[in-house]
């Protein structure tokens, strides 16, 4: 028996009938040669059954305290079956990249069962020449970004040829799961939360010093921490229902654009981003004269750290919607950027991953369901309007099953009040894109799709004399009444 620690479990309990938790990447496959769908499928499933015991989260089900009284720990699923995990999903005619984004949207509006090991491979078929694509998700109550890549690659192989994979060492024993026990244990991580309350402290001492040093000097500010932001569209109660959409463009072009204005592959995403959703907000109208506030996830891992579980916390950037100028807002965005960084290290001393108080699972759950019932989120104003996820992804091609994965476009989650996340993870030689929403709030996530490519486009134009990429586009082919989406999808 493992406790969750209380930042994996925060995506349970702000899991709703609107708001699921799962995150993952969808992964285009070229299968072996002489290999159908069918054989692929029926072969995936002994693959992952075989590895399996590499990954925990893979065969661990949740154990919920009575009275959802403290948080829930992971137990071995004694009925582990690999059936459960592994499903085909049929993709539309003609499966071309939107009938593909379609079928996305509807497995990701899917809620897991919470009893039993939270993850699945949904192998998609149907797709054009024959092709499969992996949308492999995971609950966020098990891992976040930067361990989804690195479960990948520890399932996955850097060749089509099978690697022996070494059994478990020990029989696995079954812990004891009964009400008594998992009460018991939920005093005992009371105590040690207690026990460490000394340390809290002296942290929070710290941090308030650190604090008031920065608001008595002129030279410094606070960013965009504590700030409103503007009213969108994306900023409202959402519905069930999913948008997603997918894109790629190259990172040889991408770091060259950084490097052009002594910046970083992450000062260039947040431009395109910013470039985007401002076009696409002020094509509908909608556009709000204050700068738009992203929300972007920052590691807390150490170098080489590639344990499972969630080590992020979350920094506040101004995108700079502002400023017509391009150039000019990419400087705004990197100011901005810099002083977020300063912030989350101002506030390192009161970081908490595993908060302990008796109920405090229920009051949340409570909460979340009271906003969602009455959907107090489209009356308020928060600190962003939407979530932004730069992850590094592998560098080296991976196979599955003998299966070459060409692609590693992320699947993310939208919430009440920010009802659109765009993350980019990089795999090999390229940025992939997903941009997930709600589907009330922005119906078409191609759209917004297109403004990012664009915006990539012109800013390139901007900052390169040529382009640096030589690469030739890698996408489904489309239905010639979609081509015009299908276009837009990738950059080369």
């Amino acid at each position: 028996m493992q406790k969750l620690a209380a930042a994996d479990a925060s995506f349970l309990y702000a899991e709703t009938k609107n708001c699921t938790s799962n995150i993952g990447s969808v992964d285009m496959m070229n299968l072996p040669e002489g290999v159908t769908s069918k054989q692929f499928i029926e072969t995936l499933k002994p693959y992952l059954a075989n590895r399996a015991h590499l990954v925990p989260y893979m065969t661990r089900k949740l154990a919920f305290v009575p009275g959802n009284w403290d948080h829930p720990a992971w137990v071995h699923d004694k009925n582990f079956d690999i059936n459960n995990h592994v499903i085909e999903y049929p993709v539309a005619a003609p499966g071309g990249r939107v009938e593909m984004e379609e079928a996305i949207a509807r497995i990701h509006e899917i809620k897991m069962p919470l009893e039993r090991p939270l993850w699945a491979w949904w192998v998609l078929t149907g797709l054009e020449n024959g092709k499969v694509a992996i949308y492999g998700e995971a609950h966020h109550a098990t891992l976040d970004g930067a361990s989804g890549n690195a479960a990948y690659e520890i399932l996955m192989e850097e060749t089509r040829e099978h690697t022996e994979v070494e059994p478990p060492e020990a029989e696995i024993i079954e812990g004891d799961e009964s009400p008594l026990r998992m009460i018991e244990e939920s005093f005992n991580n009371f105590m040690r939360f207690q026990l460490e309350s000394g340390k809290r402290m002296m942290g929070a001492m710290d941090t308030s010093r650190r604090l008031m040093q920065r608001a008595i000097d002129p030279s410094k500010d606070f960013g965009a921490l504590g700030k409103m932001a503007p009213k969108t569209p994306f900023n409202t109660h959402i519905s069930e229902t999913r948008s997603w959409a997918c894109a790629e463009i190259p990172l040889a072009d991408v770091k060259a654009m950084g490097k052009s204005v002594s910046g970083t592959v992450n000062d260039i995403v947040m431009a395109v981003c910013a470039g985007g959703l401002r076009s696409y907000l002020e094509r509908k109208g909608e556009l709000p004269e204050e700068s738009l506030i992203a929300g972007c996830p920052v590691s807390l891992r150490k170098p080489g750290d590639k344990s499972l579980g969630n080590q992020v916390t979350m920094m506040n950037v101004e995108l700079g919607t502002d400023i017509a100028e391009p150039l000019e807002r990419i400087f705004a965005i990197r100011a901005s950027t810099e002083t977020a960084k300063e912030m989350v290290a101002e506030l390192s001393g009161v970081y908490e991953s595993n908060a302990s108080l008796p109920g405090m699972p229920a009051l949340v759950s409570a909460n979340i369901n009271a906003i969602e019932s009455f959907g107090l989120a489209q009356w308020f104003r928060g600190p962003i309007n939407v979530c932004i996820s730069n992850v590094p992804g592998p560098r080296n091609t991976l196979y599955a099953n003998g299966a070459e994965m060409t692609t590693h476009y992320p699947v993310s989650i939208a919430t009440h009040g920010v009802g659109l996340n765009i993350t980019v993870q990089s795999y090999r030689d390229q940025l992939y894109w997903g941009i997930t929403a709600c589907g009330k709030t922005v119906p078409d996530a191609g759209e917004l799709r297109n403004d990012l490519i664009e915006a990539f486009r012109s800013l390139r134009a901007r900052l390169l004399p040529m382009n640096v990429s030589e690469l030739k586009p890698r996408s489904l082919a489309a239905a010639p009444a979609k081509q015009a989406v299908e276009d837009n999808a990738q950059v080369a």
